[in-house]
């Protein structure tokens, strides 16, 4: 199938469809029932996206060194995906599908499997040979499981992981029980002697994992709704800005507008996955951010003899073992070790397993709960309110944090995600050997947080802390609140909002973490050019901002001579800034640091000494117009997911340098890390608004429909977004 900009028919099958694109180059759907409109869209994410739906695909079944390139780096990607077990979980939950769903997944397939069969293969997947196996629905389901865990599970697994890394490597347990207060407050002596004493010890998840090109990651969003009593037109208003990686081609969205005789569909899908996971209905709006539930835990197991202790017996580990097949190197078989509670972390290539501590990885999206998933997508856009949709979309197994708007006026927010039933903090590891710390089950969709029609009119979540007073703590390590502190405030200061007031919000700039640091260091300022300049600034992180890169010159100097040297060590400091998001996700625990005049971080010194001396330091002498701007010194390329940089500019497959805008804790947060030699970015991926009173949208999209870099289509919207304009989509019908 092509897609063209006529309305042509097609037929797949039994399944009838007719298909074109918008003057935008936006697919746009017609079907007479879902399950054909399944179809359509399979074909359609197919015709523009199967690099990157094969791609994902190989990742999640840890056969990149088998079909695209083998190395040293994609081994060890392969060996994590292996252990993990995705492929296998996607292909045990395919018996779990309601026959709806399943009807609905096998439409989805014959769509795509139409185009692999008929359509030459791209471009790329020709230079590497691969011939792609046809879509089977654990494909979608594998897809869907990737999405859940890259950037979203693996964010809380990194900060674990950082607690585990820094007691191992000798780091005060006072120190880390007072920096993470109260969340290490049960972290005992036997815990802490056991983790110093591991075997093996894998680092954080692998930069080689973190940043590989082709998966889905989501990482920090914002979404919102107002009432009609706050909105000029009476009606309610939804807003979604999730925050992906924007540093890539094509991009991770892929946006469709359906019909059917009964409704009209228009938001973000995701290739590889039938429906559309944010977006509108003619009844409906709904969007997610990432929820920071906690839903992975390490226990710390003693292993002895090939079991692992139990109160005062052992239990046999599971033993698999896997064939990794390598285009050029001799194929691997590797072991991997299992218990009741989930991946032993010991080496892989060794048959051995030597008596001592180690550490297990639970992750509850292990548990099922995917195919409950797929069946929420189906389901969702005939929710007639935010009432069922709550009902539906609280079944999700992702840590999500849904925003929802109806026709009636009815906003609302819910929580959904497979949270473990524990009795600990769940931040920090705890013995496997008493039975009391093992998972109880997973706490039931019922207790997930909720809430309707607030009296203020207004929702907002932006990956913040969301645990009802006294209630279920599902949040334990959130991003710090200044994104939605921001945004709320906005939102509070009128009530006449429309969607140009909302397009303002969605491109704010300021930053209430500089305004909180700037009100200790501003009388510490020098009096020198480059102190004055920082003195005026208006916490912008606009491109043309001078004062912006001072700032986050002084806050990394500042955090490296307080955390770095004094919490984590300067070479665990250095590799936590720079291979991992640590610092972005969780900067509000280092700013609790900052914030504080505490001896225990500041030493005899004190605050203002140590300030006020990085201060004179960096400022003193520093001609201001020496200072790239911020835009400047934040300029990355999109480069293609499967070439990833290799090929020359002129060849058209990479777009840019472009600068970036915002930082971590603006409204538009623009993160760029560097890790394992490549650079990516974390920002507004797609934006969309809507007016529930009207059957249009806005939208803007980090790239383009296509994936093809032949395609007119493949970078169509970059323009639009990097200028903070959008489109506007009519999806009413004929």
């Amino acid at each position: 199938m092509k897609i063209t900009c006529h309305r042509q028919s097609h037929t797949i099958g039994s399944r009838e469809f007719s298909a074109a694109r918008t003057a935008d180059g936006v697919a746009e759907l017609w079907a007479d029932t879902d399950d054909a409109l399944a179809c359509a869209l399979g074909a359609a994410h197919a015709a523009d996206r199967l690099v990157q739906m094969v791609m994902a695909r190989i990742v999640g079944q840890g056969r990149i060194s088998e079909c695209l390139s083998d190395n040293e780096t994609t081994f060890a990607i392969d060996l994590f995906m292996r252990r993990m077990g995705f492929r296998r979980e996607a292909d045990r939950e395919v018996e779990q599908l309601t026959p709806d769903a399943r009807r609905f997944a096998d439409a989805y397939s014959a769509g795509v499997n139409h185009v692999i069969a008929t359509r030459r293969r791209p471009l790329e997947l020709v230079l590497v040979k691969h011939h792609p196996d046809e879509w089977v629905p654990a494909d979608t389901l594998l897809t869907i499981k990737l999405m859940s865990y890259l950037g979203l599970a693996q964010s809380q697994q990194d900060a674990e992981k950082l607690i585990i890394q820094a007691i191992h490597g000798g780091a005060s347990t006072e120190t880390l029980r007072r920096f993470f207060s109260p969340l290490l407050d049960d972290l005992d002596d036997e815990t802490a002697t056991a983790i110093r004493g591991l075997e093996y010890l894998e680092p954080l998840i692998p930069p080689a994992v973190r940043f590989l090109p082709g998966a889905p990651k989501v990482a920090a969003s914002n979404n919102w709704a107002v009432a009609g009593s706050r909105s000029a037109s009476g009606n309610a208003i939804q807003c979604n800005d999730p925050h992906l990686e924007c540093n890539r081609l094509p991009a991770i969205w892929y946006e469709a507008v359906m019909h059917t005789p009964e409704d009209d569909r228009v938001g973000a899908t995701m290739p590889g996955v039938p429906g559309i996971v944010m977006g509108r209905t003619r009844e409906l709006s709904f969007g997610f951010t990432y929820g920071f539930m906690d839903m992975t835990d390490y226990f710390v197991e003693d292993c002895r003899d090939g079991g692992c202790r139990r109160g005062d017996g052992y239990v046999e580990l599971e033993i698999r073992s896997e064939n990794v097949r390598r285009k050029k190197n001799p194929d691997s078989e590797i072991t991997i070790r299992e218990n009741d509670l989930g991946v032993l972390e010991a080496d892989p290539v060794s048959a051995e397993l030597v008596d001592g501590f180690y550490l297990t990885r639970a992750w509850s999206g292990q548990r099922g709960g995917t195919a409950a998933s797929l069946d929420a997508i189906r389901r969702v856009v005939h929710a007639p309110t935010v009432v069922e949709a709550q009902r539906i979309l609280r079944e999700v197994s992702i840590s999500c944090n849904w925003v929802l708007a109806d026709r009636a006026g009815n906003i609302g927010y819910q929580q959904s995600g497979l949270l473990p039933d524990r009795r600990h903090s769940g931040v920090h590891p705890v013995p496997a050997w008493r039975i009391d710390n093992h998972w109880r089950g997973i706490v039931t969709a019922e207790r997930l947080a909720t809430e309707s029609n607030p009296a203020d009119g207004i929702v907002v979540t932006a990956n913040n802390e969301i645990n009802p007073p006294g209630g279920l703590v599902a949040v334990n390590l959130p991003m710090g609140s200044y994104r939605h502190d921001r945004i709320r405030a906005l939102l509070e200061a009128r009530t006449d909002h429309t969607p140009e007031t909302m397009k303002a919000i969605q491109l704010d700039l300021v930053s209430l973490q500089a305004e909180a640091l700037m009100e200790i260091w501003r009388p510490l300022l020098p009096d020198s050019l480059a102190g004055r300049l920082l003195a005026r600034w208006d916490l912008h992180y606009d491109a043309d901002s001078r004062g912006a890169t001072l700032f986050e010159e002084v806050y990394h100097e500042v955090l490296r001579r307080v955390c770095g040297e004094r919490l984590f060590g300067r070479e665990a400091w250095d590799a936590l800034v720079e291979e991992t998001a640590i610092l972005a996700d969780y900067y509000h625990l280092f700013d609790r640091v900052l914030l504080s005049d505490d001896a225990f971080w500041w030493g005899d010194d004190g605050r203002e000494v140590i300030v006020g001396r990085v201060l004179d330091e960096l400022l003193t002498q520093l001609d201001p117009y020496h200072v790239m701007p911020w835009g400047s010194r934040r300029r990355v390329t999109m480069h293609n997911i499967f070439f990833d940089g290799k090929l020359p500019r002129f060849l058209g497959f990479d777009h840019g340098p472009i600068a970036l805008p915002g930082n971590r804790a603006t409204v538009v947060q623009g993160g760029i890390f560097t890790a394992h030699g490549r650079t990516t970015t974390f920002a507004p991926s797609w934006r969309f608004i809507t007016d529930m009173g009207t059957q249009v949208v806005q939208t803007v999209l980090a790239g383009g429909p296509s994936g093809s870099r032949f395609s007119k289509w493949y970078t169509t919207d970059v323009r639009r977004w990097l200028e903070g304009d959008y489109k506007t989509i009519d999806f009413g019908g004929e």
